[in-house]
């Protein structure tokens, strides 16, 4: 079983530093990351994809939607499925 990890950050160059950080994970299929470069972006992804991710990392500071507001909303809503 893999572990599903969204990963949101307003910088696109966090996406290369996981992947390498974990790349022995990522190959031995122990882990498995999702990107969004925003807030809107990741409730977009969580839409399709809210029963597979089991940890998501955000970053606090991005524009538009906070990564504290981001986290807010989901927990607002987790039993709802509408994000």
């Amino acid at each position: 079983m893999h572990t599903k990890i969204l990963v949101v950050d307003d910088e696109a160059d966090v996406q290369p530093l996981f992947i390498q950080r974990f790349r022995k994970e990522i190959k031995n299929g122990e882990l498995d990351f999702a990107f969004a470069l925003s807030g809107e972006e990741a409730l977009g992804y969580l839409d399709e994809h809210h029963s597979e991710v089991i940890l998501i990392l955000s970053d606090i500071n991005m524009p538009g939607m906070t990564g504290i507001e981001l986290l807010s909303r989901i927990r607002r809503t987790k039993n709802h499925r509408r994000w």
